[in-house]
């Protein structure tokens, strides 16, 4: 073999593919580093997403975001959700959608993720200008955290959002427990295009709440709006049968897509009024002995749903007969088993009272309501004049048989 010194020209191109070489090792190794990055984010066990960090919206105005928790792993996790530094009177927090309620953690299955609401409600009375409000998660275990920052420019006049309006010219009704109340709400599209509009409502537990158009009996939970226009619609609330008396507040919803729209509603109900009287032993008669004052233990309850107030006593009584209750007023008897009360009444028929059954009506009143109540009196009289009742018949048919006999004779 020969060997000799290289050519130029070789020594060249040898050069330059050891530079290309030396290059693709030093390109490789940031490569390298970016995919231990990744790898090493991939240990998050979920990401938390707010869509908008900054947004500008007036005083009085109710802000809602969509917020995503993505699991990133392939078992189900649990995120515990907080705010901070949120301003002196405002109303922030997490919600669950469909219905709403405030929540502070959520459960997110295994590589799913859960949309949540934030929401933030910015008093009437806040100045123009920048707030901020850290969002925090976590998951249970603690492995991973995520902080976020959400800004608030306030201004002075209402940010026009468009989308979804949902009012009610009476939001505040009255009716009776158990009643049927029906509210009016009127719900408009303020965007340009149609909308086909999903309708729910959050009530306390028991109740039920049916929509309705203004004039039908059809019951939807859907309706089809087109571009700027308004529709009526009958909302109808049953509350459970035995509902306290009280105020109610329910919220109804409207949403279509990314736009949604709510009112807020309340029903006063007045409750029922149901008096029950009665005895102990289930029986609405006694006895009693002419002259002597006689006793009778009375119970008095309310199985209405709500409370009577100012009750008093009345009898409709045989003449100079007396009948005194103890007590004779009660200012408020409350709904159920817990407020039954016991009345004693004193019952006095006059000492020549003749024997046998008198009726007493026994009324108990209030400005709510009364009840009356029927009762059986048997009325004997005392050992002593019963033997002068005899006495005085013995006397009589005495006397009788003498005059048959000196009739007889003559």
């Amino acid at each position: 073999m020969r060997i000799g010194l290289l050519n130029p020209g070789r020594f060249w191109i040898c050069f330059f593919l050891i530079f290309l070489f030396s290059r693709f090792g030093y390109v490789g190794s940031p490569i390298s580093a970016a995919e231990k990055k990744d790898s090493a984010e991939s240990k998050d066990s979920f990401n938390l997403i707010l869509p908008f960090p900054d947004i500008t919206a007036g005083a009085g105005q109710q802000v809602t975001m969509d917020t995503e928790v993505v699991n990133r792993t392939k078992n189900p996790v649990q995120v515990q959700l907080s705010t901070d530094s949120v301003p002196k009177g405002w109303e922030v927090g997490f919600h669950s959608r469909y219905p709403s309620y405030p929540i502070r953690e959520v459960m997110v299955q295994g590589e799913k993720s859960t949309t949540i609401e934030f929401k933030a409600q910015i008093p009437e009375r806040t100045k123009p200008g920048n707030y901020e409000i850290k969002v925090a998660a976590k998951d249970d275990k603690g492995a991973t955290s995520h902080v976020e920052k959400v800004t608030f420019r306030v201004t002075s006049k209402k940010v026009e959002t468009g989308g979804l309006k949902l009012t009610s010219q009476y939001p505040v009704l009255s009716g009776s427990t158990g009643q049927t109340i029906k509210f009016t709400v009127d719900l408009k599209n303020e965007t340009n295009k149609p909308l086909t509009t999903a309708l729910v409502a959050q009530a306390p537990p028991a109740w039920q709440v049916r929509f309705k158009p203004q004039f039908g009996d059809t019951l939807i939970s859907s309706i089809s709006l087109k571009e700027n226009a308004t529709e009526t619609l009958s909302v109808e609330i049953d509350s459970p049968a035995q509902a306290e008396a009280g105020d109610y507040p329910l919220t109804v919803r409207a949403r279509s897509g990314a736009f949604e729209a709510s009112t807020n509603l309340k029903v006063t109900l007045k409750g029922t009024y149901d008096l029950k009287l009665g005895t102990a032993s289930g029986t609405l008669n006694t006895s009693i002995i002419a002259g002597k004052k006689t006793p009778v233990d009375f119970l008095i309850g309310n199985l209405g749903t709500a409370p009577i107030r100012n009750l008093s006593f009345v009898t409709k009584k045989p003449e100079k007969w007396t009948v005194e209750f103890k007590p004779d007023k009660i200012d408020a008897l409350n709904p159920g088993t817990g407020g039954v009360r016991e009345v004693k009444m004193e019952i006095l028929a006059p000492p020549r009272t003749i024997a046998g059954d008198y009726l007493l009506t026994l009324t108990a009143n209030s400005p709510d309501t009364s009840k009356s109540v029927d009762f059986r009196v048997t009325v004997s009289t005392p050992t002593l004049w019963g033997w002068i009742g005899a006495g005085i018949v013995a006397a009589v048919v005495l006397g009788l048989g003498a005059v048959f006999v000196r009739l007889g004779r003559r």
